[in-house]
């Protein structure tokens, strides 16, 4: 079947990708800035707001579970903006909010899960889609592929 171009075929416009690489691209960096920002929040004010919360909430070992959602959020952000680990940091995310949509807002409205919902799904779809060509995953993990010898 011969490939369709979007712009030489007008009807490609409304189904085929232009630029599907850089659709990812653009969700994985979202992703870890607003992972940067939400754990900056945490990190650079103190997580005892958030450690106390968590306590009155009964959680156990509060105190580290808030520095773990905190530098997870930052750190985790950093190295989606880059591309660094990038599976890894999406995968922890999900673990993250997961935790956090299901059972820290579990009892609340969907309006209050909605944010959380929304970085869970950006998180996964990130998980499954890899780095992208534009990551520093990318530089370190495949091999330069030499020309082959006629």
């Amino acid at each position: 079947m011969p490939k369709l171009n979007v712009f030489s075929n007008p009807n490609a416009l409304w189904v085929r990708p232009i630029i599907a690489p850089a659709s990812w691209l653009i969700i994985r960096v979202t992703l870890g800035a607003l992972l940067i920002h939400h754990g900056s929040n945490k990190v650079f004010a103190g997580v005892s707001g958030l450690a106390n919360h968590l306590s009155e909430l009964g959680w156990p070992l509060a105190t580290l579970q808030a520095y773990a959602a905190a530098y997870t959020e930052f750190i985790g952000g950093i190295f989606l903006v880059v591309g660094l680990f990038t599976r890894v940091s999406a995968l922890v995310n999900v673990g993250l909010f997961t935790i956090i949509v299901f059972v820290y807002h579990g009892a609340d409205t969907f309006s209050d899960k909605e944010s959380g919902l929304l970085f869970l799904v950006m998180s996964i779809a990130t998980f499954l889609s890899g780095p992208g060509i534009a990551s520093v995953d990318r530089y370190l993990f495949t091999k330069s592929e030499a020309p082959e010898k006629v």
